[in-house]
């Protein structure tokens, strides 16, 4: 009897330290949409008019990081990322080889970014502060059911700055929006 006792134990204690894969996939490292030629017609006449009137008010550094944004953008968005692997264990979220532990992790939320679908994760350290990693649409309710019994879920993202970029894209979209197709 103790003999079955001390392997039941034992079976308990391997289950509870083995690292158990409960979701995994693969995907793009990063969101990616490629732009049109009107996007960046648009893109650089507004550079252009902000930086008339920053070469009136001698602002020259803010110029060249302002053009240097706009580089940044272009190389993302011409050329598009690797696919990695993703995974979601019992322990924690890896990407990569990179992972983030349950405990770093405070609470997650699902957005749709550019025109990929996205689940990011707060942490609770000073950098990285977000985690952002890009889904399958198929696999949503899965890595929520998942994800939903470690750390709780936010309908929306409770950053300002996401908030107030979701407002400024509104307000000033620099591309045509194509309208949704009907299944």
């Amino acid at each position: 009897m103790a003999d079955q006792t001390e392997k039941i134990k034992n079976k308990i204690l391997q289950d509870w330290n083995e690292e158990k894969v409960r979701v995994e996939w693969e995907a793009p490292e990063r969101a990616f949409q490629k732009r049109n030629k009107d996007f960046w017609v648009t893109a650089i006449a507004i550079l252009i008019l902000v930086s008339v009137i920053l070469v009136f008010v001698k602002e020259f550094f803010l110029i060249i990081a302002l053009v240097s944004v706009l580089f940044l953008y272009y190389v993302l968005s011409t050329i598009p990322p690797q696919n990695i692997k993703y995974k979601i264990t019992n322990r924690a979220v890896y990407f990569g080889e990179t992972n983030y532990e349950w405990n770093l992790l405070t609470r997650f939320w699902f957005k749709k970014s550019l025109s990929s679908e996205m689940i990011h994760f707060e942490t609770k350290l000073r950098f990285p502060r977000q985690i952002s990693l890009v889904i399958n649409e198929a696999d949503k309710e899965k890595i929520k059911e998942i994800v939903l019994k470690k750390i709780p879920l936010v309908e929306e993202s409770p950053n300002f700055l996401d908030k107030m970029t979701k407002w400024l894209i509104n307000k000033l979209p620099l591309e045509k929006k194509e309208p949704e197709k009907k299944a």
